[in-house]
């Protein structure tokens, strides 16, 4: 993994007007103490905190971000102008990224791709965020989500995500088209992106709140 974070960890290359890509890191927060007792036991705490966030499944990560942070999710997929909003988390050994959560594409949960394929492992490998218009332009754009649900990604935006400090995956937005030949979408600016970026850390507060209470045996 760290090979290829290094391999790659460096800007697209990109035709004039093709899109973006902000080379500024996306930092994780750290995990919030509720008093100075807890503070005390905070490595072990996060150490915890963190063999759980790894073996997340689907189904724990929704019930854990629950229907507030669904709604939220949907309204930053509107805010932006997006189709679609996905979840990606790394699985165990990390050789996969995994789809956590996929609105209006329900079906894509639980789909797998390499991390040393597509932007979405670039930006996992890079730990940067990315926002490009025209990706189908990318050479380094995988397609085979595309070529799953029979679509065209035209635009997309992602940001690493970290759980505990610790990078544990991507929240991507995209846009798309029918076909190849059908008119592009408006795209994303870097507005939307820092957006995104934003949501991304209230994303990680929200699951470090919550498996921290689970983890205390604390019903809030």
């Amino acid at each position: 993994m760290a090979g290829f974070a290094q391999a790659t960890a460096k800007p697209l290359p990109r035709k004039a007007g093709q899109g973006r890509l902000d080379a500024k890191p996306c930092p994780p927060t750290a995990v919030i103490y509720p008093d100075e007792t807890l503070s005390e036991h905070a490595p072990s705490i996060e150490k915890a905190i963190d063999r759980a966030a790894r073996n997340l499944t689907p189904e724990q990560f929704k019930s854990l971000v629950g229907d507030p942070g669904l709604s939220i999710l949907r309204s930053a997929k509107e805010a932006v102008g997006a189709d679609s909003i996905t979840i990606w988390l790394a699985d165990v050994e990390q050789k996969h990224l995994v789809v956590t959560h996929s609105d209006p594409e329900e079906r894509l949960v639980g789909w797998e791709q390499p991390v040393t394929e597509g932007l979405i492992s670039l930006t996992f490998a890079s730990e940067q965020c990315l926002c490009e218009n025209k990706v189908y332009l990318n050479a380094d754009h995988s397609k085979r989500v595309d070529e799953k649900l029979g679509h065209v990604t035209t635009a997309m935006i992602a940001t690493p995500f970290y759980i505990a400090g610790n990078l544990r995956g991507v929240f991507s937005c995209v846009q798309l088209k029918s076909d190849r030949d059908a008119e592009d979408p408006p795209g994303f600016s870097a507005k939307n992106m820092n957006r995104i970026r934003r949501l991304s850390t209230v994303g990680e507060r929200l699951v470090n709140y919550r498996l921290l209470t689970t983890l205390l045996g604390l019903e809030l």
